[in-house]
């Protein structure tokens, strides 16, 4: 999800010949940055695990244990194989739109990735049979739907042309990662998933999808022929204030579940300074539109994704406390 460069990160001299570990360290550092989607996963996990235990447990301290590094350890390998269904499915393209990437170069090859991809979903399903029966029934339920996103649903001619359903149908496998959380959390299964954790789990698809929009803003010089972008779709200016729009809508969805849980007013205030800051960013584009304030868009998108669930991670630890266990 968060890792899309355009331009290859590895050394000029890397060819396929060099030892393995530099080739796939270049396709990480490409393709799947581990600081970036480690720091995603912390916060990620941590707002969605507390809230399941707030909503099911409420009163206890919020608790780090055994299952939290389970739970996250799955959740890392989720967001592989997604990468790797992703370059398997969009190689073709990719070849003829950034033919410098390490993959479309022939440094790392898309056996090597289906083998790696392979590792990550048995461990996935090991890890999650392990923990409980309910953590493996959610992890199957995403594995399921992640394939049917490497398919294209079998509509892949269809979503092609239309590209703003493609993007909200593939943002959905957000919330069933949320879901994958509260049963590791809880032992519990997704259909005992509270509403209010379904209401946080929908901000979850609704930041994913605003970072799927922002990335995709271009001005008219930086637009590529025959790849597709939202501000071809919108206009320049149009696409910023869908991202406006969804900004406004996952906000305002993050206040609603703080302020069931009765949250205090530093919450609110930071959820708001959070919103600001977005906002200058939307009017750096609109205002001073260029390539520089574009990819702005994009830095402000992926700065929500991980400041708003850690906001709520602060409040839930600073109202109920903070346990770091070993044990279940």
């Amino acid at each position: 999800m968060m890792a899309d460069t355009h331009n290859s990160t590895d050394r000029p001299q890397l060819v396929a010949e060099s030892p393995s570990s530099q080739r796939w360290l270049a396709y990480s550092q490409e393709r799947f940055p581990l600081l970036q989607y480690g720091i995603l996963i912390f916060s990620f996990y941590s707002s969605n695990q507390f809230l399941a235990h707030t909503l099911t447990s409420p009163g206890e301290p919020m608790t780090y244990n055994l299952s939290s590094l389970l739970g996250a350890i799955t959740l890392l390998c989720l967001f592989f194989h997604l990468r790797v269904f992703d370059d398997h499915k969009d190689f073709e393209d990719d070849c003829r739109h950034f033919p410098d990437r390490v993959l479309q170069r022939g440094i790392v090859t898309l056996r090597g990735l289906k083998v790696l991809g392979g590792v990550a979903i048995a461990i996935e399903l090991l890890l999650s049979a392990a923990w409980s029966l309910a953590a493996l029934v959610s992890v199957v339920l995403a594995l399921g739907f992640s394939l049917l996103m490497a398919k294209d649903f079998f509509a892949r001619k269809w979503l092609k042309r239309h590209f703003l359903v493609s993007a909200s149908t593939h943002m959905l496998i957000m919330p069933l990662f949320a879901v994958v959380i509260f049963s590791f959390a809880t032992r519990r299964y997704f259909w005992e998933v509270p509403g209010w954790f379904w209401i946080y789990s929908a901000v979850g698809f609704f930041v994913a999808f605003n970072w799927e929009v922002s990335r995709k803003i271009r001005v008219p010089e930086d637009e590529i022929e025959g790849l597709d972008s939202y501000s071809k779709v919108f206009g320049a200016y149009g696409a910023a204030y869908v991202v406006l729009l969804i900004r406004v809508i996952d906000t305002g969805l993050v206040a609603l579940v703080g302020y069931h849980l009765q949250f205090s007013s530093w919450f609110f205030v930071a959820l708001g300074g959070l919103f600001a800051i977005c906002m200058v960013g939307f009017a750096q584009y609109r205002f001073r539109t260029s390539s520089k304030t574009a990819k702005r868009m994009e830095a402000y998108a992926g700065m929500y994704i991980i400041v708003f669930d850690m906001t709520l991670v602060i409040e839930l630890a600073r109202i109920h406390g903070v346990n770091w266990s070993g044990a279940a």
